[in-house]
């Protein structure tokens, strides 16, 4: 009374205002900021208020709230939402990599995975492209469709047994070629390459992006040798079976059944391709976005693959060059052909061809065939 040094207790009114200030305040720390840098802000924040209460107190003798805005407010709505944040962001993350670990290797999908920030915007980086292609599926299509339409002729089935049966047919080529598809998949993320699409019968990938690798030409060269020889190890196990179908289908006759069909015998071309590309996101902003990579040397690397022909790997000189720096062991091998002129490509580009097997169930007339021809070439 002597010195006029009364305590003001705050209003009703400030004490809501602080209560609310200090709950978005938290809300907004939890959201922008990570979860350990959100606590740590949290903590500051609130130490700062306890200083400014005391401060307030001793100077002013002014009184404000301190446990229901720092607890009530801001301490339980940090709490809440680091808790919702991390069952929400831990069930998305696990979905994420349910999808990224049948597109990349594991290596890659933790890199892409654990980055801040990665150049998805549009970047140019250099790159090495693969495409392949399962060579027969025209083919095998072809006899599929004429057996399933003999068949149905033959037994004289009509709607909806016949749709059924059309159908059977296509479930077995598509699980045909999937088989083929999958066995290279898997040899993309064994060797750390990310898988772009699946066109048609076609697989295109690529190494060097979003992730870094600067020996992206040498594992996309001995992701396409393990791939044809994943290929040829499957056909000879397709090979030995359609002697046991053979061999089972005299009895089938003699006991008047109907013969088991052979399964068909796919090889793989495959082109290869290094060069500067541009690496980014494509598709609409309201849709659904697509990581890829497009320019002139993954155009080359297409026609590479269409010149190869069956059971065969080839690459561009550049693609050499880094072999021949990273492993000259591997580029010692590889054979030099005629340059070829390819569809988009104004001058001859130089190629090489990568041997990977002289015993493959390819025959020497198919893999005789050289990029170098003409009617190879010009398609």
């Amino acid at each position: 009374i002597i010195t006029n040094q009364f305590i003001r207790r705050s209003s009703y009114l400030v004490d809501l205002l602080l209560i609310i200030f200090m709950g978005i305040l938290a809300a907004v720390l939890t959201l922008k900021l990570r979860a350990v840098s959100a606590s740590i802000s949290v903590i500051t924040v609130l130490v700062f208020y306890i200083a400014a209460a005391f401060f307030l107190f001793i100077q002013f003798r002014y009184w404000i709230p301190i446990v229901l805005p720092m607890t009530g407010a801001m301490l339980m709505t940090h709490v809440c939402m680091v808790t919702y944040r991390v069952r929400v962001e831990q069930k998305e993350r696990r979905r994420v990599k349910a999808v990224f670990s049948r597109m990349l290797s594991p290596r890659v999908m933790n890199v892409v995975l654990s980055a801040e920030k990665l150049s998805l915007g549009g970047a140019r980086h250099r790159i090495t492209i693969f495409f392949a292609d399962v060579r027969g599926f025209t083919e095998m299509t072809d006899a599929h469709q004429s057996r399933a339409e003999e068949y149905v002729n033959q037994h004289k089935l009509v709607g909806d047994a016949a749709e059924a049966h059309y159908d059977e047919q296509a479930k077995e080529t598509l699980d045909t070629v999937n088989f083929y598809l999958g066995a290279i998949s898997d040899r993309v993320t064994e060797y750390n390459g990310t898988l772009d699409k699946y066109i048609g019968d076609c697989v295109m990938a690529y190494w060097g992006a979003p992730v870094p690798d600067a020996k992206h030409a040498l594992h996309c060269v001995q992701e396409a040798i393990a791939s044809q020889k994943a290929i040829d190890e499957l056909n000879q196990k397709r090979a030995l079976e359609n002697q046991r179908r053979e061999q089972e289908n005299i009895s089938r006759i003699a006991g008047g059944q109907s013969p088991m069909h052979m399964l068909s015998l796919l090889s793989l071309g495959s082109g290869i391709n290094t060069g500067i590309a541009i690496a980014g996101t494509m598709g609409s902003t309201t849709h659904e976005l697509s990581y890829t990579v497009f320019g002139r040397e993954v155009n080359l690397a297409s026609r590479l693959e269409g010149v190869s022909g069956r059971g065969r790997i080839i690459i561009g000189e550049s693609t050499f060059l880094d072999i021949q720096r990273d492993d000259p062991q591997l580029a010692a091998t590889c054979v030099e052909l005629e340059p070829v002129t390819v569809k988009g490509i104004k001058n001859a580009v130089k190629i090489y061809e990568v041997p990977w097997k002289t015993d493959s169930l390819i025959s020497q007339s198919e893999s005789a065939q050289t990029p170098a021809s003409a009617d190879a070439i010009k398609r």
